[in-house]
Formats: C-alpha cells, sequence, structure tokens
C-alpha cells in the first residue's frame, strides 16, 4: 500500500511538471517573438527545470543569451545550442550560432570544428557557405594569433569610465590631455522617450596623469550623438549626429578652456546622403580620413579622405581603395601624427572575430597590406577604435572582450619598447601678456620655409589658457607667423632638427608691451623653451612619466614600496618615489623661471616701432591674406647669441660724463633755443657711439598740486626725447621719465624747472 502511494506521488508530481513545463515554454516564446528577451529567458530556464526538452526552445534560450550586452553572458548559451543539437543535429543554424559563440569564448578548436560542420551542412547556399568560409577563417586565425601573443600589455580604463552599460570609441589628443568618449546610458526621459537607452558624449582631462570624472558634453539632438574624432591638439572634436530618417553625418565642436562649442559644418564635402561614422584629422588639419557607406565604395564601410587644396577649399572623397577596403565594413579610421601610419578597424581582411584593429603604412605614395594588431589588442570578441599618443608609447581603444564590466569597455595599453621609432617634435606650449598672466585671443599661422608652401597649417590656441599643441616632423624650417590681440604681428623661425626619437618641447611665449609716457612705442617678445638635450633626457622623462601614472593611478602599491625604502635607508629611491607621486606632465608643471630651472633657453626680441617702418616689415601670405609681421625672430640663434655675447666696451668713457641741464619757464614746455648747442653735443656723442643711449628726466618745481607736478614734469622729458628721436636717435637708445617736483629742498623753483639730460651706456 505504501509503494502505491509512492508510485502514485511520484506520477502526479511528473504530471505537474509537464503541465508546467509547456505553460511556462509558451510564455517564453510569446515573449521571445515580441523580442523581450530578457523576460523570455527565465521563462525557458523555468521549462527546462520542468523537464522540457525542445530543440527550438534551447535555441531561441541561447539566443536570448546573446542578445545580452556583455560577452560573459553571451556565451552563457553555449549548453543550451549544444542540448538543441543533440535533439535535432539537422539544423545548420544551430551550428552556425555554437561556433560564434565558442569562438567569443575562445574555444577556438571547438569553434573551428563546429563551422566546418556548419560548412558541410550548407554547401548548397552560397550565401551560407561564405559566412562558414569566415567563421572558419576567423577560428584558424585566432589560433594563430593567440598562440604567438604580442608583448603588449592592455589595461582597463581606471576609475569610473567603464560601467554595466556601454563606452566606446575614445578619442584621444596627441599629448593624452583630453579624452571624450561615446557611453550609452539608460534613457530618463530627457529625450526619445522611445528608446531604452541614448548616446551621449563624455569628456575627462588628464590633470598631472590624474583623469578627471567624466562630464557630458552638452550637443542638442533629439537623436544619436557620439565621438568621431578629435585634433591632435585636442581643440576640436568630430562628432557624429544622426536623425530619425538620417543614417548620421559629422560635425564638429571647438574647445574654449573646458566648454565646447556648438557643432558647425566639418567640411562641405564630407558628409553624403549615406552614413558617415568617424574621423581622424592630420595634424596639420589638411587631410580627414572618415569611414563612410556612401555609393561608390568596394562593402559596407570604407575608408575615404579629403584633402584641402591650394585654394583652401576641400576636395571630393577620395577612396582608399582595395588594399584598405573590402566588401565588408572598414570603420574607425585614426591617422597618427607621423601622417604616415593608419590605424583602422575591420570585420573583413583576416580578422580573428568580429571587428579587430589594422595597421597600414604609406610607403611611396601607397598604402601597404593592412597588418592584424594580433593579440591581445584583437581578440575573438569586437575590438575597435583604435588611438596612439604622438609619441607611440600609449595607445587607447574600446572593445567588448571577456572580463569587461559591461558592453563595450575602454581599454588602454603599454607599447613594448621600440614598438614604434616616431621621430616627431610635440611641441605644447602657451602663449601669454607677461603683464597680466593672462592669454589673449590668438592664431599662429605655420610656414613650411624649405617647400615655400604658403601655409602649412593655422593654430588657434585655446582662447581660455593660451595653450597651442604643433607637431612637426624631422629635418623641417618653420615659420610661425603669430597674431595675437593687442599687439603687432610677430615671427618665430622654429628649426626642428634630424632627429631618430620622439622629441618633446614645452614653450612659453610672454609678450609685454613697452610704453615711454603711457604710448606704447614697442613689444617684447621673450620665448622661453624646455629643451631635451638628448635621446636619453628623452627617455628617462617619458619612462618616469608612465611610472608616474602607475604610482598615480594604483597600478603599483605606493605604501608597501615606501616601508621597504625606508627599511633600506634609501633615501634616493624614497626621493624618487615622491618624485613620482607629485610629478606632472602638461605644461603647467613646467617651471620657465631659468634660474630655477636648467633645462629653459630664452630669446627675447624687442622690437621699437620707430625701428620698424614698413620697409621693414616682412610680407607673409597666408590663409589667403598678407600679414606685416615684424622682422622674424630666429629662436636658436637668439639663444646662441645670449649664451656666446660679451659685450664689449666700444666708446670713451669720458663720454659717460656728458650731461645737460635745461631748464624752462613756469609752467612751460618749451624747450629754449639756447640749449641747443649743449643738446646738439649730447646728439652727436650718440651718433659717435651707437652702445651709448640718453637718459631724459623731467621735474618741475613744488607750486603746484602733485598730479600737475607729474604731468608736467613728463610734457618736459618728452620735449627732450622728442628733440632727440627726431633727430634719428631711436626710442631703443633713450629713458626718459618724468619725477613730478624736484625732491631737492636747496633748490630754488627756477632750478627745480629743469630736465636733467646725460649720457648713459645702453645695457
Amino acid at each position: 500500500m505504501k509503494r502505491l502511494l509512492i508510485t502514485s506521488l511520484l506520477f502526479a508530481a511528473f504530471g505537474l511538471a509537464g503541465a508546467q513545463a509547456p505553460k511556462s515554454l509558451t510564455e517564453a516564446q510569446r515573449f521571445f517573438n515580441l523580442k523581450n528577451y530578457d523576460q523570455a529567458l527565465p521563462k525557458f530556464l523555468e521549462a527546462f527545470e520542468a523537464g522540457a526538452k525542445d530543440a527550438t526552445a534551447f535555441h531561441q534560450a541561447a539566443q536570448c543569451y546573446m542578445h545580452s550586452q556583455n560577452v560573459d553572458d553571451q556565451v552563457k548559451g553555449i549548453p543550451y545550442l549544444e542540448q538543441a543539437i543533440a535533439l535535432k543535429s539537422d539544423q545548420p543554424v544551430f551550428y552556425f550560432d555554437l561556433g560564434n559563440l565558442y569562438l567569443k569564448n575562445e574555444q577556438l578548436q571547438k569553434a573551428s570544428e563546429t563551422f566546418s560542420t556548419y560548412r558541410d551542412k550548407v554547401k548548397a547556399d552560397k550565401k551560407a557557405l561564405a559566412q562558414a568560409e569566415k567563421g572558419l577563417s576567423a577560428a584558424q586565425n585566432a589560433i594563430a594569433f593567440m598562440s604567438v601573443p604580442r608583448n603588449f600589455t592592455v589595461h582597463s580604463f581606471p576609475g569610473s569610465v567603464n560601467t554595466k552599460y556601454t563606452e566606446y570609441n575614445p578619442v584621444v589628443s596627441a599629448d593624452e590631455s583630453v579624452m571624450a568618449f561615446t557611453a550609452l546610458r539608460p534613457n530618463t526621459g530627457r529625450t526619445r522617450s522611445g528608446d531604452k537607452f541614448i548616446e551621449e558624449i563624455l569628456v575627462s582631462y588628464n590633470k598631472a596623469g590624474n583623469w578627471s570624472e567624466a562630464k557630458v558634453v552638452p550637443i542638442s539632438s533629439e537623436y544619436n550623438v557620439g565621438t568621431a574624432g578629435i585634433s591632435a591638439d585636442g581643440q576640436k572634436m568630430v562628432v557624429f549626429m544622426g536623425g530619425a530618417s538620417d543614417p548620421g553625418n559629422l560635425f564638429q565642436v571647438t574647445k574654449s578652456g573646458d566648454e565646447w562649442s556648438k557643432t558647425t559644418i566639418l567640411a562641405p564635402t564630407i558628409n553624403s546622403q549615406g552614413l558617415e561614422s568617424t574621423s581622424s584629422l592630420t595634424p596639420d588639419g589638411k587631410v580627414i580620413y572618415f569611414a563612410s557607406d556612401r555609393q561608390g565604395g568596394k562593402g559596407g564601410l570604407d575608408i575615404w579622405k579629403i584633402e584641402m587644396k591650394a585654394d583652401g577649399k576641400w576636395s571630393l572623397p577620395i577612396n582608399l581603395g582595395p588594399e584598405i577596403n573590402t566588401k565588408d565594413n572598414e570603420d574607425a579610421p585614426f591617422i597618427h601624427p607621423d601622417q604616415k601610419t593608419l590605424f583602422f578597424t575591420s570585420d573583413g581582411h583576416n580578422t580573428m572575430g568580429g571587428r579587430d584593429i589594422f595597421k597600414t603604412s604609406l610607403v611611396n605614395g601607397k598604402w601597404t597590406s593592412p597588418e592584424n594588431m594580433g593579440y591581445p589588442v584583437n581578440t575573438t570578441s569586437n575590438d575597435n577604435y583604435f588611438t596612439l599618443l604622438a609619441d607611440g608609447k600609449r595607445a587607447y581603444f574600446s572593445s567588448d572582450r571577456k572580463g569587461g564590466q559591461g558592453a563595450q569597455d575602454i581599454y588602454y595599453l603599454d607599447m613594448p619598447e621600440n614598438a614604434m621609432t616616431i621621430p616627431l617634435t610635440m611641441i605644447k606650449g602657451r602663449v601669454i601678456n607677461s603683464e597680466t598672466g593672462k592669454p589673449m585671443p590668438t592664431k599662429m599661422y605655420v610656414v613650411d620655409n624649405e617647400t615655400k608652401k604658403e601655409l602649412e597649417f593655422v593654430y588657434d590656441p585655446d582662447p581660455k589658457t593660451g595653450e597651442y599643441l604643433i607637431i612637426l616632423p624631422p629635418s623641417k624650417n618653420y615659420d610661425i607667423v603669430i597674431e595675437s590681440e593687442g599687439f603687432l604681428p610677430y615671427t618665430l623661425n622654429v628649426n626642428i632638427p634630424n632627429q631618430t626619437y620622439f622629441y618633446e618641447l614645452y614653450q612659453q611665449v610672454s609678450l609685454k608691451t613697452i610704453k615711454q609716457f603711457d604710448v606704447v612705442v614697442g613689444q617684447e617678445v621673450v620665448v622661453k623653451n624646455a629643451f631635451y638635450d638628448t635621446d636619453s633626457d628623452v627617455k628617462t622623462e617619458i619612462r618616469k612619466s608612465n611610472e608616474a601614472k602607475l604610482v598615480q593611478t594604483g597600478k603599483v602599491d605606493v605604501y608597501d614600496m615606501m616601508i621597504d625604502l625606508m627599511a633600506s635607508s634609501d633615501k634616493e629611491g624614497l626621493d624618487y618615489l615622491v618624485g613620482l607621486i607629485e610629478h606632472t606632465d602638461p605644461i603647467d608643471g613646467i617651471n620657465f623661471d631659468e634660474k630655477q630651472n636648467s633645462k629653459i633657453e630664452v630669446a627675447t626680441r624687442t622690437y621699437y616701432f620707430d625701428e620698424s617702418d614698413e620697409s621693414k616689415f616682412e610680407q607673409k601670405k597666408v590663409d589667403g591674406k598678407t600679414i606685416f609681421s615684424l622682422p622674424t625672430m630666429n629662436i636658436t640663434e637668439e639663444i646662441k647669441n645670449k649664451k656666446t655675447e660679451v659685450k664689449k666696451a666700444n666708446f670713451d668713457k669720458a663720454a659717460l660724463a656728458k650731461f645737460v641741464k635745461v631748464f624752462f619757464d613756469q609752467g612751460k614746455s618749451d624747450v629754449k633755443a639756447q640749449y641747443n648747442t649743449e643738446l646738439e653735443g649730447i646728439l652727436k656723442t650718440l651718433q659717435q657711439y651707437p652702445d651709448l643711449g640718453v637718459e631724459i628726466s623731467g621735474f618741475a618745481s613744488s607750486e603746484g598740486t602733485e598730479e600737475a607736478n607729474r604731468e608736467l614734469s613728463n610734457k618736459r622729458a618728452i620735449a627732450i626725447l622728442d628733440y632727440f628721436n627726431h633727430q634719428g636717435v631711436v626710442r631703443r637708445r633713450i629713458v626718459a621719465k618724468g619725477y613730478g617736483a624736484t625732491k631737492d629742498q636747496k633748490a630754488s623753483k627756477e632750478e627745480g624747472r629743469r630736465v636733467e639730460v646725460r649720457i648713459v651706456e645702453l645695457k
């Protein structure tokens, strides 16, 4: 009786489970057909727990996993596809999906075998056969690349940038001072209420090796927006904007301090009725590489370029050709500042699964066959949007590889030593008004003296910081014509040596007006360069910068290191570690005081306008106009002259004893004729000895107010100044000042109304 009762209970349980399974399965498939995979999946699992065994259901459950954002969740579909094939082995799609999941899970041999089986089952279907061959090729490529990993170290981006959502397409300035990226975030009702997620552009700034909290860049759009590129100096960002019926085009925003402008047209010939997704600008701004699926391409997305013509207009788009573009998709071009190395993303070529990053070089005007960057840069997942810093030491990219926090995450990698020899010079500087310490609106026109090009590029320093970044190739000589508000245009000559290594130069240009009695009579230009004299200095500083970032971002245990150094009484090591903690890379970290920093070299040029008549100005044809510039300042020669200059007295010392007093009537500033002979004597001495100057000191008697006396003393000094200046003595040789009422208590009122004129040695 007891045995019969147990049997009855078992039958009842199986009956309940059998009834529960069809119900859960029905609900699961209803959600699946509505593409509501998040709700379908638990119902499928509930049905399987209740005993459901249906090949289609197992396949659908696997597809729910495959729609997950995270690869680690996607590969959870593998056992369900294996069960689907065990129940029904005649469905080719089961093998195709399983092959892709094996590939993503890096079960490469199984992926290869599964794609082979799929190929055998679809021989009659050309499209499916092509998919099989592509999957099989990817698996075999992955086996080859992963068996010989390259010497790259890949890191997840530190801090809070990566989340459980999606972060991708990092665009980074050449000096690593600014990074923007696209983030997919839940739609909180701000825009496009029907969309579950919206795209936003976020930006972060590198402050002394630490990235600031990423902030949203406000782009006015009701639809998709995203990063699409950034200029080498970080002043211009290219953004992608789509619409309800618009696939998406490229626009630009410009930076002022930490703020970004409204979007404007990037170039009139770049956008089409198709999709333009990403771009990359050369440092001189004359070539834009971009991805587009416009008509005339080789397949899906292709890489194109437009070039600025001599008349300043943009060319029509040029396809990079079959060496680069395939019938698949080529996207995310990044042209390195050397303008010879191009990185891009492709799901064609010899990919090892999904999208991979490729590299090609421009040799004799032609692009070399693209090279897969290999493992671990590329994985069997999607790896894309690659950016390499100007010095070739670090790269950024995004990937949905295993182990990530969300869908795509942002990663960086440290390139192996000597992975790329990049003989570029990166000038990072600022232009300031030395009297206020603040920047002023400035434009910089770079002219190549050797090729005689009228204009190489126009740079717009950040209006709020005055900072600029210029990247120049070796063995070149350039004139940089600079227009700064409130000053006459001036020209700096820069000679770039034929170095074989990456070279960083920090520079500060300070401008000061020269006034005599509140009248601007000239301007002073001071250029301070923080030079690295040798290749080893450069490598040492770069190494220290990289080590500082490891310390500051928590990649090494600073506390343990400090304890060990203290225990061993290693003061030198302790000082070095403290230096790493406090190390700064940006120009703000450079001490431009040459008395405190031995690396600073100074070039100074003082221009007096009465020495620079129109015949002495240099005509510079730039940007469609003629700029009259003050004579060119050759920085290298000025620095050299300052170091070697030994001033010799080239005059009769007795000349310094010459002294004249000129007296005036009460309240007057007219020079009486009786003093002409004495003033002519001073003038002859000045004409005889060019190394001598004249000092003019004006005074007044004490009858009037302090302000009136100062004004009168100034007028008297100016009268004498004008006498010498009109006789050909330039203002550079004249020092003049009014002192107000005389301080000599013994002097009579008549003696107080005077100007003292004396010969002085010019400094």
